[in-house]
């Protein structure tokens, strides 16, 4: 048996999917975010630079989101 989709279904599947990642990718963010809002006080200086980092790249993401 031969399943054959058309272009246009294809293209709606393909939509979704990419919708459902960038909501799950929004998602995830938001709850590393809320997971590393404090900062432990037993973190080195190190630590504490790469978390910051991190957190500001997920907040630029999340503007960048919001943009669009």
């Amino acid at each position: 048996m031969e399943n054959d989709v058309s272009s246009e279904a294809l293209d709606r599947i393909e939509n979704e999917l990419r919708l459902m990642n960038m909501n799950l990718a929004e998602a995830n963010d938001i709850a590393m975010l809320a997971a590393f809002r404090a900062m432990p006080p037993e973190l080195d200086n190190d630590s504490r630079k790469a978390l910051s980092l991190l957190r500001d790249r997920m907040m630029k993401r999340a503007r960048d989101r919001a943009d669009t």
